[in-house]
This record gives structure tokens, sequence and C-alpha cells, in this order.
């Protein structure tokens, strides 16, 4: 029987919820597979040998980097789920403006830590992934389908088109033609697409779609009130150490609009 592990590092645990939530589709797969390692639902941290292990959470701490390093040893597959396990997450969006001293003094002052951090990663800066799963948190229907793949010995396959695509499909009308931010058209679909659905602009939680044009997005962003600085920042977000400013040609450097 296949084997699966279920890996927490530093993130809010939201992705492994949403794995919970699968429910019906979950006790399915449990039919052909073992969960051989959850601590988030049972107190053992001693990971064992696993075919399929899927890891959430950015590598911030020593701990995280010892753990992801001994799961990648003992899987025959790797899975980042989510946005802090494949992008670094929000907490990485911050990464290239200040260094490690700086940040802990902001948010700790002088008090010493009782453990050992570091700028948030994504786990493929650490060990090799397979496959990433991004979305805050992971979509189900991705996680149901990679796994179901997995299981019956096929290679999942995500188009990387973006998120106004679905949009398109969907019938939902256009937010960046009524003068709401968003970055639908620079973000990786897969969603579903429900933010735009509900009124909230895309916030590309996802990461980039294949051939992301920065510079129009920044453009477009402007051209409807944000400033640029606001608009680099609105980018950065979730995109985490993904985000090059060097994609983003005279936007970056102040030359642009």
């Amino acid at each position: 029987m296949v084997r699966i592990g279920i890996v927490g590092l530093t993130g809010c645990s939201g992705c492994q919820c949403e794995i919970l939530n699968c429910e019906e589709a979950l006790s399915k797969i449990l039919q052909r597979a073992e969960l051989a390692f959850f601590p988030l639902a049972k107190d053992d941290h001693t990971v064992p040998e696993l075919d399929l292990a899927l890891v959430e959470g950015s590598v911030s701490t020593e701990l995280d980097e010892e753990k992801v390093k001994e799961v990648r040893k003992k899987s025959k597959v790797v899975v980042a789920v989510g946005s802090c396990a494949c992008y670094g997450g929000v907490q990485a969006q911050r990464n290239d403006e200040a260094s490690l001293k700086e940040m802990l003094e902001t948010v700790y002052g002088g008090e010493k830590l009782f453990l050992k951090v570091f700028k948030p990663r994504p786990v493929s800066e650490v060990v090799r992934v397979d496959y990433e799963l991004p979305g805050c948190p992971l979509d189900k229907r991705q996680f149901i389908y990679t796994v179901a793949s997995l299981l019956n010995g096929v290679k999942p396959f995500f188009p990387k088109i973006p998120v106004c695509h679905e949009c398109k499909l969907s019938e939902t009308e256009c937010l960046t033609l009524k003068g709401i931010p968003c970055q639908g058209p620079v973000s990786f679909a897969g969603c579903g697409a429900p933010c735009t659905a509900s009124g909230i602009g895309c916030q590309g939680c996802r990461g980039n779609c294949d051939f992301p044009n920065f510079d129009e997005m920044v453009k477009l962003l402007t051209e409807r009130g944000l400033k640029r600085s606001d608009a680099l920042k609105f980018l950065k977000v979730f995109r985490g150490k993904t985000f090059n400013t060097e994609k983003l040609g005279s936007y970056a450097d102040g030359k642009g609009a």
C-alpha cells in the first residue's frame, strides 16, 4: 500500500486543514493508501519511509531545514503544497528589502530567540521538489487530482494559463475594466477564480502564469489609480522569493509611469 505523509513547516497549517476538508475524496484515497505520517493529527514526529510526501509551509528555521531534508531523503515523491511551500509565502515578500537582522530587530527587538531562523524560503530552495500545488490555501480539486494521478501512475499536468481564462469561462465581469486592482492577467489559474467571482481582485496567491507581462500589469494598475510603489508591493505579496524586480523593467527602477 502507498504510504503518504503530510508535513508541516512554518505556516498557518491552512493547507493541511484544506486537505482534511476533502472528506469524501480523502476517504476514497485512503482505501488505496496509508496515511503514515501526519503530526498535525497524531503526535508522532518520527519521519518514516514514504512513497508520497506533501509538504506545507516555508523553510524559515533550522528545524524546518532539517525536517524537510529528512523527508526528502525518506520519500520517493515530494509535493510542495500551498504558496508558502512553493514560493516562500506572504512572509517572504520583503526578503529583498532588509537583512534578517533588521527583520528580527523590527519584530522582536533585542529579545533572544530560542531557535535559529532564516529568511523564509520555498521548499525547492532546500531540496528537490517533484511537483508544486500553489494557492492560499491549495485548491482541493488539484490536490485530489494530483494524488489520484500519482496513485494511478500518471504524471499530473497543470497548464499555467492566466486567471483571466477562468473568468472568461465562468462569465465573470472583468474587474480590471471596473477599476478594481486585480492580478489575474499575470497569475497562474487553476483555482476556479473564486475571488474575482466575489468581486475581489485576484491577489496572485498561485504565483505566475506562463510569460507574465509585468510591465503592462504595473502600467494597468497605475493607470487605474495605484502609485507605482503600491503596484509593486501588491504584486509582491504572494510571489515571495520568485518575484524578480528585473522582470519589471523600467517600472522597478523608477523610470516607468
